[in-house]
């Protein structure tokens, strides 16, 4: 099956509108990947993994500072103060257990970008900081964005060097940021980490339309210890290469395709759970569904790939429900679903679901004035983790009016939050709402159960 059939297939189920902008800053984010690496879609024997202490740091850009010197401690994370309903606030704890706090300064024109904490496991790098401006801040704003979508995509984006070379960022920006006022912005950054990093390293973070560094707009250079404070985490990097070959039929069409990934690592750590994949094609596999050793399914978030053509190209997938006391994992390759279909209830009717293998099961909805959040859990495999639903009048259609949607999720406990803001609806038009109904995806997912690897973690 081609990429343009995944897509149509894709299409079917998912109708959210592409932010206006959205391309041109796609454009600067990819300006400088290595060559022929283009974007195809948005969606670790056990080992101590150890979080940050940063023995010295120096400031470069605008205003040069002495060497910091500065202690591995329990820092507390001003963020989380001023956004509660943060994606991470589950995480927090873990954040500020491991963490550095920077405070470092850097600043271009009328704005000052602050570094506020650092934090590194094996999994992810995670940079909280805030952005002041001495006039308003001008948000990228789009008639088809909410306003939280907005604040997202005006925050920094950061690129970052380790010892000299540019770090693998592709794949997904994972931008959290909410706004005090108009003149502040504070955010976190969240960088899934496809290699692992050594236990000293010089770090360099710097905002930018790419991934030049001669065009940062800030930039802060430190040297990172990471060996402080040791942390349980289960790492290993089998690099095992392995061959996915099947056909399949679309549309009255027989198409053969053919894998060659490698399964770079897998880490399960305190700040969440990889595995990377490598692969040299411009499109490459990223249909599978994971399980445990305990026969359960590991949710995979949907958060993006990446393929290259001449160069091998890696791809990192977030995945849910694996622990310390996880054994092993096993990659499965699969074959569609290829269409969804509607599950449809009474408000008063959760939690609500339907017969199907692998799905999703509406667990709460919470309607407001102009935003509804509800709450999927998953069962059985599933190859997307983003849980769509509607509201509905009592005859059938849908809210009319103009809605956002956004997917977060709830890591401690495997749940998709899904939110629709509808920031123009009546209460008139809230009053009127009666039931709700979700895609789930029909039973016509193929597991090729002969191809799966599975992954030793002890």
């Amino acid at each position: 099956m081609t990429f343009d059939e995944k897509l149509k297939v894709r299409a079917q189920r998912e109708n959210s509108p592409v932010p206006e902008g959205f391309d041109e800053r796609m454009d600067a984010l990819l300006h400088d990947l290595p060559e022929q690496v283009t974007p195809i879609k948005k969606r670790r024997a056990p080992r101590t993994a150890v979080c940050i202490g940063i023995a010295a740091a120096l400031v470069v850009g605008a205003a040069a500072a002495a060497p910091t010197v500065l202690e591995m401690a329990r820092n507390a994370i001003g963020y989380f103060t001023q956004n509660s309903g943060s994606e991470y606030a589950e995480y927090q704890g873990k954040y500020e257990k491991y963490n550095a706090a920077v405070g470092m300064s850097d600043t271009n024109g009328d704005q000052t970008l602050t570094i506020d904490n650092l934090a590194v496991d094996d999994s992810y790098m995670l940079v909280f900081y805030t952005l002041k401006s001495k006039t308003p801040i001008q948000l990228a704003s789009s008639e088809h964005s909410s306003l939280s979508t907005c604040i997202n995509w005006t925050a920094p984006t950061f690129f970052a060097q380790v010892n000299g070379k540019l770090l693998d960022t592709t794949g997904a920006i994972e931008n959290e940021a909410t706004m005090p006022d108009e003149y502040t912005l504070t955010g976190v950054r969240r960088i899934v980490l496809k290699e692992a990093l050594p236990d000293q390293f010089d770090l360099v973070l710097y905002d930018s339309g790419s991934s030049d560094i001669n065009d940062a707009n800030f930039q802060f250079a430190m040297s990172v210890d990471k060996s402080a404070v040791a942390v349980e985490t289960l790492t290993v990097e089998p690099k095992q290469d392995f061959t996915v070959d099947f056909s399949t039929e679309y549309d009255g069409q027989t198409y053969h395709m053919h894998y060659e990934p490698r399964i770079e690592r897998v880490s399960i750590s305190p700040f969440g759970s990889t595995i990377t994949l490598s692969e040299q094609a411009e499109d490459p596999m990223t249909n599978f569904v994971l399980r445990d050793d305990k026969g359960n399914y590991l949710p995979v978030i949907s958060n993006g790939s990446v393929g290259g053509g001449i160069s091998r190209a890696s791809n990192s997938f977030e995945f849910l429900g694996a622990g310390m006391d996880t054994q092993s994992v096993t990659l499965i390759p699969c074959i569609g679903p290829y269409r969804s279909h509607k599950v449809k209830g009474a408000l008063d009717s959760l939690p609500l679901t339907d017969s199907s293998t692998g799905g999703y099961t509406l667990e709460s909805l919470d309607i407001g004035e102009h935003r509804a959040v509800a709450t999927f859990s998953f069962h059985g495999p599933l190859t997307e983790s983003n849980a769509q639903f509607f509201l509905l009048n009592a005859d059938g259609t849908e809210l009319d009016a103009d809605c956002y949607i956004d997917y977060t999720y709830d890591r401690e406990n495997s749940l998709c939050i899904t939110t629709i803001e509808y920031p123009d609806a009546t209460p008139e038009q809230i009053a009127q709402l009666t039931s709700v109904c979700f895609w789930q995806p029909d039973d016509d997912l193929e597991l090729l159960e002969d191809q799966a690897v599975t992954i030793e973690l002890h």
